[in-house]
Parts: structure tokens; C-alpha cells; sequence
């Protein structure tokens, strides 16, 4: 039994660097990928494959092919193929077939715990013949595991033969592969400082570097804020309405994706109000009033509200100065100067968690200050 390397990248890895199925090499980005090599067992060759790039991003998918051909006139006939993957590597549910006579896919035995993947073809056997040009190979897919660690990992092969007393076992065979770190990223949240209950506002989160894809969640503290959102063009946004009344503290977590890291934004405080009650305004004054005499003004605010004030106003002009609301209701003491029909309305401004409103004009008569009559003093007889 022999074995020889045929190189497909820059450069070796010793045999002693790699441990097959697991132990990588290097921290953030390993050495170059060694993609092929041949083993020989007999007059058995076995040629396997890593295709594609051999440097790869935790998430990504690479797939080995293993063929197998006879170098003499003597024919062979391969029961079983097993497949060694690295460590923790998830093999792609409906990626194995075997090329023989015909290619077709195969439903493999896939032992988690021993990282192996195997075809069998018990009843018939697969035929390796140099007489009429029979070869055999076999083609899966893995899955690299998102949190894989950077590094070099090898990976074997081994085969069962009809005639032979015992599996031919080529375990690490020096096909190894490359998982580079992933970048880093940074995610910035952009929030609303206030917003109130019911009322849609847009959260917004970037990330930087702008990659193409994976997703945003936003969260309320622990609690998750809708589905996750789409990153496009480095952006994720959504609209969301908070329910309840109270400080949020919202963050967006970026989940990454192949290549790149998942980052989390830094908290922001989103203070959320209920909405501010709708108010009515009402006006209570005496019918008329005399000039030179002093008159009450009341404008009762309707639900008591906790401050603000009335603006009480003659048509467009302010009557004195804005008078606070008390218990709901605000007086002004005012002494009109000129006679004539007077349009008084008052304007409440309205105070945290209840709206402005402006009463209905109510029309107040202003007449002139009775001076008295200049009759003759009788006296009587």
C-alpha cells in the first residue's frame, strides 16, 4: 500500500501540522490548502478531490470527489466507500451520488459521531476494470459549521474491496481545506428618542463593512422586535409600534453571514408615551358687562388636565396674559374699556399627555358705565 501527493496549491502542509478531522493550524487565516492526493492500494488508485477553493468561510459548502480506477489487467469490485470529513462538517442531505457504469444518487449511511459517510453496493458491487474502462467515483457536499474555528482540516477515505480480508484505510489521506477567520463587523442603530404607543416608527440599523446579505433582529431589551430584517446594501430597516408606555432599550443584531462576523449595535433608549387625550375647551362669562368694571372670565378644561394654560381672546386679540389651568378650570378678572359686542373664545394649550383645544366664541355685550340721570330735586308740599 503507497501513497502520492499531487499538489493543487501553493503550499504543503506537513502530516504532523494536520490532524485529520478536526485540529486546524494557524489562527485567522491558515496556510494554503493542499486540494488532491492519490493513494494506491494494490492495483487500486484513489484520487481524492477537494473541488473548488480550497480557502473557505465558516456557513459555506465545499465538495470532495473521490475516483477510483485499476492500473493492471485485474478487475476489482468496491462493496463500500467511506468518506472522513473534518470534524464537525454537515454533510448536505442529497449531494452523494456514485458515477460507475451510470451516475446516479445514492442515499449514504452518515455517522455523525465518527465523521464519516458511506455508500455501500453489496448485492452487485461497483466493477473497476482497465480491460473495458470501468471507474468509479464518488461525489458529496458539506456543510462548513458557522461557528467553525479558522484553520486547516484534513480529511480521509476509506474503501471496502470483495476480495479483500480487510477496509483499506487511508485516514488523514492530505486533502485538507482552509476556514478563514471571518471579518468583523459593526452594527449602528439608528432609533427614534420618543415615540407613542400605536404610532409607527422606523428602526433602522447599518453595517459596516456593507456586505451582501443576512439579516437584522432588532430587540426591546431580551425580547425580539418582529422578524428579522433584510440587510440591503448594508441597511435593515423596519417599522414597529410599541404597545406599551415606558423607556425601550433597543439594539439590532446583525447575523452575519459567510465571510463575516455577526456584530451587535449599542442600546438605545426609546421613551415611550401613550398617546395625548383629546381635550374640549368651555367658556362660562356673564352675558354683558359694563366698561370700567371688572368681569370673571372662565374657561373650564375638560379632562382636568395636570397644567398648561388659556389664552383668553377678543376675536384675534389676547385678553391679558395666559392664565394656568387649576383643577381644570382657569379665571381671568378683566376690565373691558370700550363698549360694543365683544367675540371672546379661550385657547388651552394644551400640557404633557393632553392636547390643545380652543372653546366655541361665546358673544359678551359691553355697554357704557352708568353715570346717572340730572333731573330736579322735588320737594314736597
Amino acid at each position: 500500500m503507497s501513497q502520492t501527493v499531487m499538489r493543487r496549491a501553493a503550499a504543503a502542509i506537513s502530516a504532523a501540522a494536520v490532524v485529520a478531522l478536526g485540529l486546524g493550524v494557524g489562527g485567522g487565516v491558515a496556510s494554503a490548502a493542499q486540494q488532491s492526493a492519490t493513494v494506491t492500494s494494490t492495483n487500486i488508485v484513489a484520487t481524492k478531490t477537494l473541488l473548488g477553493d480550497g480557502s473557505v468561510f465558516p456557513g459555506e459548502v465545499v465538495t470532495y470527489r473521490t475516483e477510483f480506477s485499476v492500473n493492471s489487467i485485474i478487475d476489482r469490485y468496491l462493496n463500500k466507500i467511506t468518506d472522513v470529513h473534518p470534524a464537525g462538517f454537515e454533510y448536505v442531505p442529497g449531494s452523494a451520488k456514485v458515477s460507475a457504469a451510470s451516475t446516479s444518487a445514492v442515499t449514504p449511511s452518515v455517522d455523525v459521531a465518527n465523521n464519516r459517510v458511506s455508500v455501500s453496493n453489496s448485492l452487485s458491487a461497483w466493477m473497476l476494470s482497465k480491460n473495458v474502462n470501468r471507474t468509479v467515483s464518488l461525489e458529496l457536499s458539506y456543510k462548513v459549521p458557522d461557528n467553525a474555528p479558522a484553520g486547516t482540516f484534513d480529511s480521509g477515505l476509506t474503501f471496502d474491496v470483495n476480495t479483500f480480508g480487510s477496509t483499506q484505510v487511508f485516514n488523514p489521506i492530505g486533502v485538507t481545506i482552509d476556514v478563514q477567520g471571518p471579518a468583523s463587523t459593526t452594527t449602528q442603530l439608528t432609533a427614534p428618542a420618543a415615540a407613542t404607543v400605536g404610532v409607527a416608527v422606523d428602526l433602522s440599523a447599518s453595517v459596516s463593512p456593507s456586505v451582501a446579505g443576512g439579516t437584522v433582529q432588532f430587540k426591546d431589551g431580551d425580547v425580539n422586535i418582529g422578524a428579522p430584517a433584510n440587510v440591503v446594501n448594508g441597511t435593515a430597516t423596519l417599522s414597529h409600534a410599541f404597545a406599551t408606555a415606558g423607556p425601550r432599550s433597543i439594539t439590532a443584531v446583525y447575523s452575519g453571514v459567510p465571510g463575516f462576523a455577526g456584530s451587535t449595535s449599542a442600546p438605545s433608549t426609546v421613551a415611550v408615551s401613550m398617546p395625548d387625550v383629546a381635550t374640549s375647551t368651555v367658556l362660562s362669562l356673564a352675558n354683558d358687562a359694563q366698561t370700567g368694571v371688572q368681569v370673571s372670565l372662565v374657561a373650564a378644561v375638560t379632562p382636568a388636565p395636570a397644567g398648561g394654560t388659556v389664552q383668553f381672546k377678543d376675536g384675534d386679540t389676547p385678553i391679558g396674559g395666559p392664565v394656568g389651568v387649576v383643577d381644570g378650570k382657569a379665571t381671568l378678572w378683566f376690565t373691558f374699556n370700550t363698549a360694543g359686542d365683544h367675540q371672546i373664545t379661550g385657547v388651552y394649550s394644551g400640557a404633557p399627555g393632553f392636547k390643545a383645544s380652543t372653546s366655541a366664541a361665546t358673544a359678551l355685550k359691553v355697554t357704557g358705565a352708568n353715570t346717572g340721570g340730572t333731573g330736579s330735586l322735588g320737594f314736597g308740599s
